[in-house]
């Protein structure tokens, strides 16, 4: 186990999706059940970061609630981040179905030196799939008290570690791994894709 924490984001309003993207369920599993399995894999502590913490009762989870509501995943990377028992805290949300432990390892080996580190592939950043040290709160906070809300805006007064696709070169299934579910359309998709490797493996 990590001596790090592990967080899940499930604050999300899931509104193209027109229902609770932590709920959606995959191989008769809710997200946030599998999700919670692999986190609980690999971190020390493990969390979910909600304004409905009512949601998540049966999990036996705390759960941590922002303190100013409409700030987005940056309120939640802050409550976070202050509520962490360990000072190096990965963040996942909730809606990435193929989520697995080797990357959430592999990422870890770099936050003792960088403040973030984050993945970069060439379909983009993964800020919700990454590690911040609790040193990344000043910063944090300067940004929402400026209401420069998007993520990746307070990176400039962090170190920051971008692990590209040669560095995950040993992961042939990163489409999979740092896939995420937006839209019905999506999700319908992936359920097509996850019946078609099933049936591949007999």
């Amino acid at each position: 186990m990590l001596n790090a924490t592990g967080i899940l984001l499930a604050g999300g309003k899931s509104s193209r999706m027109n229902k609770d993207k932590a709920f959606l369920e995959l191989e008769g599993k809710p997200l946030v059940e599998r999700s919670l399995t692999v986190l609980q894999g690999v971190f020390a502590e493990v969390l979910i970061s909600s304004n409905k913490p009512e949601l998540y009762a049966g999990y036996e989870v705390p759960v941590i609630l922002d303190e100013i509501l409409g700030r987005g995943p940056l309120e939640g990377l802050y409550q976070g981040l202050k509520a962490a028992t360990y000072d190096k805290v990965f963040f996942v949300a909730c809606d990435m179905p193929f989520l697995e432990v080797d990357p959430i390892r592999f990422l870890a080996k770099w936050i003792p030196e960088y403040d973030v580190v984050v993945p970069r592939l060439q379909f983009g950043l993964h800020p919700l799939h990454a590690f911040y040290h609790r040193r990344c709160l000043p910063a944090i906070k300067n940004n929402l008290e400026a209401g420069c809300l998007k993520i990746i805006d307070f990176y400039q007064a962090c170190s920051v570690k971008y692990v590209g696709e040669t560095e995950l070169e040993a992961f042939s299934n990163l489409s999979d791994v740092f896939c995420n579910v937006n839209t019905p359309e999506e999700w319908t998709a992936i359920l097509k894709r996850k019946r078609t490797l099933t049936s591949n493996d007999y």
